[in-house]
């Protein structure tokens, strides 16, 4: 979805504040719910649903910012952003699933909501670990990523701006 204009203003620097905010959140509740079952428990389903929000405003902020690459000049640091800007869409499509996984390993092990009725299944240590392991490495991945393309998104904003007049240095 291109959206160009939010309230008269370019959307894009609008838009991608949102999961630049929720995605670093996402990634430490999901570190959080891998090594803590009280953590699931009590924000389990919290954290799921911003991973939602997160993957969704990814989507408008990657909308908006090829709505506004037509009408910006453009430059070495714009096209490295666009190089790199799509790649945090699958980093947090991966976030959620591994959010998810862990949410549904531990509800399964113990016949908890959404497996009511069925028979508890012990879930393997091994296995379990091997996915909070995973879980890390996915959330500092994603946030990494996440700085990478912030960066280079401001490098091609305010490159060639000046903060302060010649006089006044």
């Amino acid at each position: 979805m291109r959206i160009a204009k939010f309230a008269g203003l370019p959307a894009h620097p609008l838009l991608v504040h949102i999961p630049i905010v929720l995605l670093p959140l996402v990634a430490i509740g999901a570190v959080a719910m891998a090594l803590s079952r009280r953590f699931r428990d009590r924000a389990g389903w919290i954290v799921l649903g911003l991973a939602i929000v997160a993957g969704l405003s990814t989507q408008l902020a990657i909308g908006s910012g090829k709505a506004l690459q037509d009408s910006v000049d453009r430059s070495s640091a714009l096209d490295r952003h666009i190089a790199i800007a799509e790649s945090i869409r699958p980093l947090a499509l991966l976030l959620f699933l591994v959010a998810l996984g862990i949410m549904l390993l531990d509800r399964r092990a113990r016949s908890a909501w959404p497996f009511h009725g069925r028979p508890a299944v012990a879930a393997k240590t091994s296995l379990m670990t091997g996915l909070a392991a995973l879980t890390v490495v996915v959330a500092v991945v994603t946030c990494a990523r996440l700085y990478q393309i912030g960066d280079s998104g401001a490098k091609a904003t305010w490159q060639h701006t000046r903060l302060v007049s010649p006089r006044d240095r």
